[in-house]
């Protein structure tokens, strides 16, 4: 995720009360201990009998979380970007790249961590899943689709799939927690798909959605079918996403359909036409993210949780 502009060469200072952060910050100490409460954003020096203070590294993410939120990124997200924030962090922001051809350069050109920064720096700019759709889904089909060829154990398009799984990681730790999920669904996928299944389910999570990623293919004697009935045995889903382009994700469809009570949204311009009642289509996975909250919770409070 993008970096504080802090360095480790700055001064030490004694620990502050939430008051004092307040009038430092200029944000009243309401959205403090609201903070404290929802992201995990509190201070760190908590003394016996004594009213907990704020430390340096404290502040910094605060003070960090205020930046973006007066940018116009929603607090969830803001406060998974403030909570990864280290001392290590010297460097100021990594620039978001501007198209394919910038992610595509940077993957080809920067160290891992940079390319992981850059990764960040484009989801707190454009989204998860814009991010996803518009720029990494689309480097990866370049790289991999170079006439050259990728030289074995450190092809590009493996380093910048590693990145993304590891932001998207980040991520998905930061999500703000719930008691009781607002629905269960799960995301089938086939391989060609698996990233983008993850993607989605990651901003589902953001949500307040319970999900869960399912192989549709073969594993031993193991169909993707049988696997979907073991599973909502074992889990209740209110609604199966199924992304994927083969005969095995049409056949799939068809099993959820006429096998059990659960609706299904279809995505991608490239699946299978399926004609069934209780089976939905959308073409990308933006889409997806925003019919499976306009059909289980439409009354999510989008700043609340995250976008």
């Amino acid at each position: 995720m993008p970096r504080a502009h802090l360095g480790t060469e700055r001064s030490v200072g004694a620990p502050l009360t939430v008051t004092a952060v307040s009038v430092k910050l200029g944000i009243p100490p309401s959205t403090l201990r609201t903070w404290e409460r929802r992201y995990g954003l509190g201070p760190s020096d908590r003394r016996t009998g004594e009213h907990r203070r704020y430390v340096d590294s404290d502040i910094a993410r605060l003070a960090r979380m205020v930046e973006l939120v007066r940018r116009g990124v929603t607090p969830a997200n803001a406060a998974a970007i403030a909570r990864n924030w280290s001392e290590s962090d010297e460097a100021p922001d990594s620039l978001p790249p501007h198209c394919v051809h910038d992610l595509v350069t940077t993957t080809r050109n920067a160290t891992p961590k940079a390319l992981r920064e850059c990764l960040a720096a484009a989801i707190s700019t454009e989204g998860l899943v814009h991010t996803w759709s518009r720029l990494v889904s689309p480097a990866l089909d370049r790289l991999r689709g170079d006439a050259r060829g990728e030289l074995p154990g450190s092809a590009p398009s493996i380093q910048l799939n590693a990145a993304f799984l590891e932001v998207l990681g980040s991520i998905a730790k930061q999500r703000p927690r719930r008691k009781n999920p607002l629905a269960s669904i799960a995301i089938l996928t086939d391989t060609m798909h698996e990233l983008a299944a993850h993607v989605v389910g990651v901003a589902l999570m953001w949500y307040g959605i319970d999900a869960r990623v399912v192989t549709t293919g073969r594993i031993g004697m193991e169909i993707g079918p049988d696997r979907f009935r073991a599973h909502i045995e074992n889990r209740p889903i209110e609604l199966a996403i199924v992304m994927g382009t083969d005969a095995d994700c049409e056949v799939l469809i068809r099993v959820i359909a006429q096998d059990s009570e659960v609706d299904v949204l279809l995505v991608g311009a490239d699946a299978p036409p399926v004609v069934d009642a209780r089976v939905m289509r959308v073409r990308t996975p933006a889409a997806c993210v925003e019919e499976v909250l306009a059909m289980l919770a439409p009354g999510v409070d989008l700043t609340e949780i995250g976008g």
